[in-house]
């Protein structure tokens, strides 16, 4: 999976941000976007750290809410069972436990999706698009973010015709959606599962214009192997030049490029082509 969905907060009223005064340190948006920042590149041992730091000076309960579930994103992740289990123990002792429930349970969802076990997250969402909360208008961004994460988990499961028409609500419930990437390369790889190649290259080709140059990278890789799939080596070679030279990504292995590379010359030397890019 590309990096994940996570609960969206408001940010810090201006009291909360400068602190509170209570002898602690006071707590400030920066740290705590930060610390989400380290966890959505992955970092998640380095996150979980800061964020249990800031856990211990935060008073506002909002913001407590906000770092308890940075944690869980965290810890399920890391597998750290007891300090998931601390976090939830706590989220049950606050305000609304069943609509954290709700959260909670996404969470681990798109761990399980993660961690390659796409049925067990697929399950969790499926009951949690069953509950009422999803019928809120303030619960829509996350019926949005379920949406696109069940048909991540479909497309996984290799149910691709079922995981189109529910990335393609998730789409247009919200076009510019924080999941659009993801949904875009679902998309891609369905469309090659299905023998749409054209529609799969097109797919991937609209993640270079989101802004994101990691995934645009993983995008033009998706782009070098469609093109190989539709014998057009010539094409996926000038792709895979591109994308070597915009290593290392951390999306990205290198081997995986190179491998690429030698087959599409592979390819065009046995068809007495010599019309190499480089």
């Amino acid at each position: 999976m590309t990096s994940g969905s996570c609960p969206s907060w408001p940010p810090l009223t201006k009291d909360q941000s400068e602190g509170v005064s209570s002898g602690l340190q006071m707590l400030t948006e920066q740290e705590i976007d930060a610390a989400e920042k380290l966890r959505a590149q992955g970092e998640f041992g380095a996150a979980l750290a800061l964020t249990q730091e800031m856990l211990a000076r935060v008073e506002d309960g909002d913001t407590k809410m906000r770092l308890l579930f940075d944690v869980l994103y965290c810890s399920t992740r890391l597998c750290l069972d007891g300090v998931t289990n601390r976090a939830i123990a706590e989220l049950e002792q606050m305000p609304q436990p069943r609509e954290s429930r709700v959260l909670v349970d996404f969470i681990q969802a798109m761990t399980y999706i993660a961690h390659g076990d796409a049925q067990k997250g697929l399950d969790l969402i499926e009951a949690n698009l069953k509950s009422e909360f999803m019928a809120r208008d303030d619960f829509r961004e996350w019926k949005y973010k379920h949406l696109a994460y069940k048909g991540q988990a479909l497309t996984w499961l290799g149910r691709c015709q079922e995981a189109l028409i529910v990335l393609d609500e998730a789409h247009l419930m919200d076009p510019q959606g924080v999941r659009q990437t993801g949904i875009l390369l679902d998309q891609a790889n369905c469309f090659l599962a299905l023998d749409r190649y054209e529609d799969s290259f097109n797919a991937a080709r609209q993640v270079l214009r989101r802004g994101d140059e990691e995934m645009a990278t993983l995008a033009m890789l998706y782009m070098a192997e469609f093109r190989m799939w539709q014998r057009r080596a010539a094409d996926a070679l000038q792709i895979y030049v591109e994308v070597r030279r915009r290593l290392p990504c951390r999306l990205v292995a290198e081997d995986r490029v190179q491998l690429g590379m030698d087959r599409a010359s592979a390819y065009l030397e046995k068809r007495g082509r010599q019309d190499k890019p480089f």
